[in-house]
């Protein structure tokens, strides 16, 4: 097959340009097959051609791992077809490929050395500025599709996982009522393991849902005057059978009356939940889990307090990072979500997150802070005939 400059001008990345650029670059021009399985370029690996892809399809695949005990896969992220290209590293420092392109089928390609492609783009500047824009182009829309796709394919996999879980928790729930008949004493405590499991596994999905969609505007469209105690009791509520479990004591610590707070009530809620939650999980038993609220006129302040098996040092840097799992966590269950979309929702509120571990010299445990500001606006489409009171509630000893 010979490698004219027409051929080339049939690729989009090089499409409209120059005779004479299309001409050099035809002269560098290899022509290569692959069969079917075939592993063009590895990811990691030092990139040194850039691929023009005449027939058969490549899929662009990633290695992808939750965590640094996950375990690593193989994930596509695209397929290119023919008259597509792949290969940018080559041209771009620090010229190592960002994944691997592998045959889906037989596939003739055209590949163009990265050195000498980067030297008639320094004598042709135009032609270098063009082809760079159209690079970045590319990699702009293939990032925009995969991120869209994502949030799309979690959120239908989120519904589709949830309905059937929500269903068996209520058979058990129904089963502990004693609805069904009467259950022995282990029969009972065999179900609230299996309601525990269940309601990780439904919190696990909702994590990688939020995670894939969690916006910071999308959470202060939910800003609303809101009670803070109403936000404990509830975050409470939510670890007590877990607690209970374990026996755990859980105390609440705080003012009797509190000023009401501008905040999107669920994503507090979700806060407070999620480090109650670690606190109890990395607990021993019959220890004490305390929530203890610190209210004055400009700061909202929160602390959640444990007697568990703390953070080491180095990892505290790390663990408000997607996917982190700190190095004595490898044997307890979660996908490292929690802590991170904690700090989301606190950044949402222009707040601050951090860790004490240990919070006093000499004894185990952890202690978390989240302190957030009280002079937040309410959105614009709030509309509301009495925003000036809050009714306060009990605050719950926890016990």
């Amino acid at each position: 097959m010979s490698i004219t400059p027409d051929l080339l001008s049939k690729f989009e990345l090089l499409a409209g340009l120059p005779d004479a650029a299309l001409e050099t670059l035809a002269q560098i021009a290899q022509l290569e097959e692959h069969p079917d399985g075939a592993l063009i370029i590895e990811e990691d690996q030092h990139a040194e051609k850039l691929f023009l892809l005449l027939s058969g399809k490549i899929a662009l695949e990633k290695k992808v791992q939750l965590g640094q005990t996950g375990t690593p896969r193989q994930a596509t992220i695209d397929v290119i077809g023919p008259w597509g290209a792949f290969g940018w590293s080559s041209i771009v420092p620090p010229y190592t490929y960002t994944a691997s392109g592998i045959c889906l089928e037989d596939s003739k390609l055209l590949s163009l050395n990265g050195s000498a492609l980067n030297a008639i783009m320094q004598e042709m500047p135009e032609v270098g500025y063009e082809l760079i824009r159209r690079v970045a182009t590319l990699i702009r829309d293939r990032l925009t599709s995969a991120s869209s796709m994502l949030t799309y394919f979690l959120s239908i996999v989120s519904h589709e996982l949830k309905r059937p879980i929500a269903a068996v928790e209520n058979y058990v729930q129904v089963l502990l009522g004693g609805f069904a008949g009467e259950i022995s004493a282990k029969q009972s405590r065999l179900l609230e393991r299996s309601a525990l499991r269940l309601g990780d596994l439904r919190a696990l999905i909702s994590d990688i849902l939020d995670f894939a969609r969690m916006q910071p505007e999308q959470i202060r469209a939910d800003f609303e005057l809101l009670n803070p105690q109403e936000i404990g009791a509830e975050a409470i509520e939510d670890v007590r059978l877990a607690a209970t479990q374990k026996q755990i004591r859980l105390k609440a610590i705080g003012p009797a009356t509190m000023k009401p707070l501008v905040g999107a009530h669920r994503r507090l809620r979700q806060v407070l939940s999620n480090l109650l939650a670690n606190a109890v999980k990395f607990s021993p038993e019959g220890s004490t889990v305390v929530l203890s609220v610190h209210d004055d006129e400009h700061t909202l302040s929160i602390d959640v307090t444990d007697e568990g098996i703390g953070i080491p040092l180095e990892d505290q840097a790390h663990i408000f990072e997607d996917f982190y799992r700190a190095s004595n966590a490898e044997t307890v269950g979660g996908a490292g979500l929690g802590l991170s979309i904690a700090k989301k929702i606190v950044d949402a509120h222009e707040g601050e997150i951090n860790v004490q571990s240990p919070y006093e010299p000499g004894k185990p445990g952890t202690r978390f802070t989240v302190r957030v500001p009280r002079n937040l606006p309410l959105p614009a489409s709030f509309i509301s005939s009495d925003q000036g009171t809050v009714d306060p509630v009990s605050d719950p000893d926890g016990e």
